[in-house]
């Protein structure tokens, strides 16, 4: 599973986060992306969800970076608990493998590794690793 990770220790921080990366977008830079990366059937389906589901996919599923941004234009966004219970989501669903990203890349990884990814080894104790 490809998705963005927008995570911060309060939720209105990382909602916050999310909406920083769109909100200067020029209307040229969204209508870019949406042409520019059309071919994709990942693109056309990230862009399906979120115009028939709207930004929110689930209560932390954002789509709102599709605006800006081809690929993997998903992110969970939330505290380190709501991320850990949406990615957990998947996992009980049977995804054991995830490539996950975030802005800046550096400082989303490092704040996964802190806040999230102890909730999802202590969730996920005596599960097999792929």
């Amino acid at each position: 599973m490809r998705l963005q990770v927008i995570c911060r220790e309060d939720e209105s921080e990382a909602w916050a986060a999310a909406d920083q990366l769109v909100r200067h977008a020029s209307e040229r830079q969204k209508q870019d992306v949406q042409t520019l990366y059309y071919n994709s059937v990942a693109n056309q389906r990230v862009q399906q969800l979120a115009r028939e589901h709207g930004d929110l996919l689930l209560p932390h599923l954002w789509t709102g970076i599709t605006k800006v941004r081809p690929g993997a234009g998903i992110a969970v966004v939330g505290n380190p608990a709501q991320c850990a219970a949406t990615l957990q989501q998947f996992i009980d669903a049977g995804c054991h493998s995830f490539c996950l990203s975030g802005y800046l890349h550096d400082e989303e990884a490092e704040r996964f590794g802190r806040l999230i990814r102890p909730i999802l080894a202590a969730n996920n104790r005596g599960r097999l690793a792929a």
